[in-house]
């Protein structure tokens, strides 16, 4: 009788594990995609008492779902209720940290953007491979609080499939810096 009460208990464990085999689905894991979500402050004072600030962009993200993005960088008074004075005038330069190239982390591997400056129907490419160079000069209308200038960032479709080719999840960089770099309008001193 011990060895029918072990065989039924192995037949019955056995019949455990293969019903529990049996019912359950196995399916390969499904892709994932994660998105960064983050905030930073993205003014500056550009005038020694911070009556005036300039706006830009914290940062540019950029797909192959998304290969251009436009944004605007703003120059504004810090208190919306001011306007600027009427004779402002501001000269913004921007410098690209890797020449207006898109970078690993490891710096091994580089890829071309462009950064365009206007509306959408009269852009001009903005060479980044030199330096600093001049973005725009702004003038503000009178009586007005505010001035921006329009600019795309831009990765052409041969760079994006160049970029795909990569492992998954890899992501390649830059910064553009914009500097103020003259400042001229009534009771306004420029930031050095």
């Amino acid at each position: 009788m011990n060895k029918n009460v072990k065989r039924l208990g192995v037949f019955a464990l056995a019949g455990v594990l293969g019903l529990g085999v049996a019912s359950t689905t196995i399916s390969a894991a499904e892709p994932s995609k994660d998105t960064d979500v983050f905030y930073t402050t993205s003014s500056t004072n550009i005038d020694a008492d911070g009556k005036v600030v300039m706006v830009v962009p914290a940062a540019v993200s950029l797909t192959k779902e998304n290969k251009t993005q436009e944004f605007a960088v703003t120059i504004q008074t810090a208190d919306e209720t001011e306007t600027l004075p009427n004779n402002f005038k501001a000269t913004v330069n921007v410098e690209s940290k890797n020449e207006g190239m898109l970078k690993d982390k490891g710096m091994t591997k580089s890829f071309a953007y462009k950064l365009l400056k206007g509306e959408a129907s009269s852009k001009e490419e903005i060479t980044l491979a030199n330096g600093a160079v001049k973005f725009n000069d702004f003038t503000a209308l009178p009586d007005s609080s505010s001035v921006e200038q329009k600019a795309t960032i831009k990765v052409e479709d041969e760079v994006v499939k160049k970029l795909e080719n990569e492992k998954p999840g890899s992501r390649f960089t830059d910064t553009l810096t914009f500097k103020v770099t003259s400042l001229s309008g009534d009771g306004l001193t420029q930031v050095k």
